[in-house]
């Protein structure tokens, strides 16, 4: 125990002064004459005996209200074990969070308003020196600064459910940073519903001077069913072809759902329907087919009837549908068989260049630049094939026959593979291929046995740098390689297409590789992007102007920031958006819409399970905090308690009070007896 005002303590000394007047009352007898005394010597040792008695219980009375009373304003203060009285101010760092679960109804109401009750009480219960930081989920930069009491206060009252939720690993990680700022005593608060796929991180040094609490929003495990994503099962994707799109839907709850009936719009228009059985917090798939019959851009929306938790039960995507790739082919000599491949191809046009009189400001343009081996390929081709792959193109490169190197010297060093000089005989065959290359994917409905492959005769030794073998010979050698050169790729084929080399030109293999090797481009950008993210987005479009682009759906519009990235235009929304949707990407001089981008809540709070009191505890224990469970008036009392100690003056003034009453019942009930006799005078005084 200690004193909050210990100079008060002095006042004890003021006690003398009724010790001084009982002891020496100077109060003179009055004497009244009696006739005899014989009879009452025994009433009078009695009644002064009683008096002197009586006298001493209420000095006694006295002096412990006055001890208490002084007491009281000196405030005793009860210390928690191993606890001192810190006098100086702390910072209080309080995470609040309030993504989506805390949108959920618990027994307090709102889980949200809880943990803002919560939070209130830390504040209140704080000294008026304490300095305060919130931190909420969506890592609102206002709320960060150190503030008073008051603006704490205000901070909290503006808090409200965020799309932008980060993981709580990384909240407690921002919390400790900021902590370790401080030299002033630390105290750090996290105030959830602890999902269990939202649990804060184990630090892996714990800081002994930071006092840990976490709080725990008591809201109960919701129902939920959730669409949480959607992918294409096949890179091809044309106007007029069918188009294969997976469901994953997730059922988060203790019964199993069956039939579950999920629809697919495309442009508010239905295109299909499916039907999904789920067992208990389990997962199921299911394909979409369906034709666009337009190219262009098409906004998607998978959508369920619906439950108690709403943002999860649409999931927006947009596809953006080319009608028209550009395929570009260089070549020496006349050549039919790349032209015959995409020139009468729906959806392809072909444009081809002799190699001494090629066209570079188109390479942007193109989907697939194909190039065959030729002793006119400069290095500033060379350089210009690299800045189109870099940027996300690909290119496919056969040498040419009769040439040394395969007329390919020139591009071997700046695109990342190296050539024999004279082509090597084989008279041999490809022997596999990787199914799991995004070319071959999804090529065959079904792997036959012993499939047919190519025949080669002759090829060129090709070694690629960091290359994947597509297709390899039986004598181990790449028939066919992939280079990750930036963002695109260069595909390489070991033999020319030429009939004394192989007859890979005729194959049936040929048509469907260089077909999804130009449509590989169109994948880069993602079916959805996630609300509140502050990552930059890449559109796949050459950058123009520094001019805004703006976001827009038909409620909202965003002016989102545009950035140069070696010559391509990337957007940062900077965390911005928080309403999930399909947004139309328009520039701010025309009304046109350039591409369609769609965001969607994270999935994260979609699995409602919660830690219980006795998981959470040890987690906690792990982590170094203490976990509270209770009511924001408990919470009050304990921090202050921990702060400031627990007060007893409360209890000094009970005690004055009590022997005040001590004092008049004394006074009030206890005879007086003011005779006192004495024999010798033969008087009564």
């Amino acid at each position: 125990m200690t004193w909050l005002y210990p100079l008060f303590l002095w006042a004890l000394l003021a006690l003398l002064i009724p010790i001084i007047i009982h002891l020496f009352n100077f109060r003179r007898y009055k004497r009244i004459a009696f006739t005899n005394l014989r009879f009452l010597k025994q009433i009078n040792q009695q009644t002064k005996s009683g008096n002197q008695l009586k006298k001493l219980l209420i000095l006694a009375s006295r002096l412990l209200a006055l001890t208490f009373l002084i007491f009281a304003f000196a405030q005793p203060i009860k210390l928690q074990n191993n606890q001192t009285l810190n006098r100086s101010k702390q910072l209080v760092n309080i995470i609040v969070d309030n993504s989506y679960s805390m949108n959920n109804n618990g027994p307090e109401g709102l889980l949200l308003e809880a943990a803002k009750n919560m939070a209130r009480a830390i504040v209140n219960s704080s000294k008026n020196s304490d300095e305060f930081q919130i931190i909420t989920s969506d890592i609102n930069a206002a709320m960060l600064h150190t503030c008073n009491k008051q603006t704490a206060l205000e901070n909290i009252d503006q808090i409200k459910i965020s799309a932008g939720s980060r993981p709580l690993q990384e909240l407690t990680q921002l919390q400790e940073r900021l902590l370790n700022k401080s030299n002033d005593g630390k105290s750090a608060f996290i105030i959830s519903d602890f999902q269990k796929n939202n649990s804060p991180a184990i630090p892996v040094s714990q800081d002994s001077a930071i006092q840990k609490t976490w709080i725990r929003i008591e809201g109960g495990d919701a129902a939920n069913i959730s669409i949480d994503t959607c992918y294409l099962n096949s890179p091809i994707m044309q106007v007029g072809e069918t188009i294969s799109l997976a469901v994953e839907a997730s059922n988060y709850s203790d019964a199993e759902v069956q039939g579950l009936t999920v629809d697919l719009l495309i442009d508010g228009k239905p295109k299909g329907i499916a039907t999904f059985n789920i067992k208990p917090y389990a997962k199921a798939l299911q394909t979409f087919n369906f034709v666009l019959d337009q190219g262009g851009v098409h906004s998607c929306v998978l959508q369920h009837a619906g439950d108690n938790m709403a943002f999860d039960d649409k999931l927006f995507f947009s596809l953006n549908l080319q009608s028209d790739y550009k395929v570009i082919n260089i070549f020496d000599k006349k050549e039919h068989y790349i032209n015959s491949v995409f020139s009468d191809t729906k959806g392809f046009s072909y444009t081809g260049f002799s190699s001494g009189n090629v066209q570079f400001n188109s390479f942007n343009k193109a989907a697939l630049i194909c190039v065959e081996g030729s002793a006119n390929l400069s290095n500033g081709m060379a350089g210009e094939l690299k800045k189109y792959c870099m940027n996300g193109g690909n290119v496919f490169i056969f040498p040419q026959s009769d040439l040394p190197y395969g007329g390919l010297q020139n591009l071997a060093g700046p695109l990342g593979f190296s050539i024999a000089e004279q082509p090597t005989i084989l008279n041999g065959k490809v022997a596999s291929f990787d199914l799991e290359h995004p070319v071959f994917r999804h090529l065959f409905e079904k792997i036959p046995k012993n499939p047919d492959l190519p025949l080669v005769n002759k090829f060129y030794n090709i070694v690629p740098n960091n290359a994947i073998t597509m297709m390899k010979l039986n004598n181990g050698a790449s028939f066919l390689s992939s280079i990750k050169l930036g963002k695109g790729q260069v595909f390489i084929c070991s033999s020319p297409m030429n009939t004394e080399y192989t007859n890979f030109q005729n194959h049936a293999f040929f048509v469907p590789i260089l077909i999804k090797s130009a449509l590989l481009l169109q994948y880069q950008s993602p079916l959805y992007f996630q609300c509140g993210q502050t990552e930059s987005i890449a559109t796949g479009l050459p950058f123009t102007s520094e001019k805004g682009i703006n976001l827009k759906t038909p409620n909202i519009s965003y002016m989102t920031e545009v950035i140069n990235m070696n010559g391509e235009l990337f957007l940062n929304t900077n965390g911005e958006i928080n309403q999930p949707g399909a947004y139309d990407a328009i520039t701010g001089t025309q009304d046109s819409t350039l591409f369609s981008l769609s965001f969607n809540m994270n999935r994260r709070e979609s699995d409602t399970r919660t830690f219980n009191e006795r998981e959470l505890e040890n987690l906690a224990t792990q982590c170094g905090s203490k976990l509270f469970s209770g009511s924001a008036e408990k919470l009050s009392a304990e921090n202050a308690a921990t702060v400031k100690g627990t007060p007893l003056w409360k209890w000094c003034i009970i005690f004055v009070l009590f022997f005040l009453l001590i004092e008049i019942l004394l006074i009030r009930f206890l005879p007086v007896h003011n005779m006192n006799l004495s024999k010798n005078e033969g008087n009564i005084n």
